[in-house]
């Protein structure tokens, strides 16, 4: 089982689905999604799996787990449209050095590809740190933020990620934090995101993992340092 890339179809019916979100519809083309999504994810994946285990790169590819549901959870929304129009793929970045504490996946730092005929991206980070989260970080970050801070403005993480270490931000330090903190701007965050665009027709293609595993690797150190504070 190996990753030559997701079919044009692929992105093709996700356009189409937008424009057909219901349950019959669906079930008239599940086959469509089925040979040009759902098959080359879980091929994807394995690839993946095999890719990070060569590299010793922590991250989980599990066939089951990695992939989000195309369902949509509608109990609580108003728009009641049955089905995602996307494909979401994530791999939580299972430390070395914590593995043997458990934690919620949802919880853990993590690699998210996201497959969109409106624009697909790979990200990673910590989406939405709960309250005690953010205080391991800032507790570790009162002291170590220069580590932070070199990892992030390393040459190979921002030539993967020009952006930088991303995210939403208080407007004032967080209480019990000195104003003048020298890292005062990684104190401030309340989301620790890396994000970048790729281009719909390079998940066509093989190349598709080599961008991937590059984007991995040059996150990585973030993602540790992320693990180790919250396990501290």
């Amino acid at each position: 089982m190996y990753f030559s890339g997701f079919p044009q179809e692929g992105l093709q019916f996700l356009h189409d689905l937008s424009n057909n979100n219901n349950r019959n519809w669906f079930l008239e083309n599940k086959k469509r999604y089925e040979e040009t999504l759902k098959e080359p994810s879980k091929q994807l994946i394995h690839t993946m799996e095999e890719r990070f285990s060569h590299l010793q790169l922590p991250y989980d590819a599990h066939p089951k787990r990695s992939v989000f549901r195309i369902h949509r959870d509608t109990r609580f929304s108003k728009d009641k449209t049955p089905y995602k129009t996307n494909i979401g793929i994530s791999f939580p970045y299972q430390s070395k050095d914590v593995s043997d504490i458990p934690a919620d996946k949802t919880e853990k730092p993590g690699l998210y590809v996201h497959i969109d005929p409106k624009g697909c991206f790979i990200a990673g980070g910590l989406y939405m740190p709960m309250s005690g989260q953010l205080l391991k970080i800032r507790e570790a970050l009162d002291t170590d933020w220069e580590i932070l801070d070199e990892i992030s403005k390393n040459s190979m993480f921002l030539h993967e990620f020009p952006d930088g270490l991303t995210g939403e931000k208080l407007k004032t330090m967080p209480k019990g934090f000195q104003n003048d903190h020298p890292g005062k701007e990684y104190l401030r965050m309340k989301q620790f995101l890396m994000f970048s665009h790729i281009d719909n027709q390079s998940i066509c293609t093989e190349e598709f993992i080599d961008i991937l595993e590059a984007k991995a690797i040059a996150m990585a150190p973030i993602m540790e340092f992320l693990s180790i504070c919250l396990h501290a």
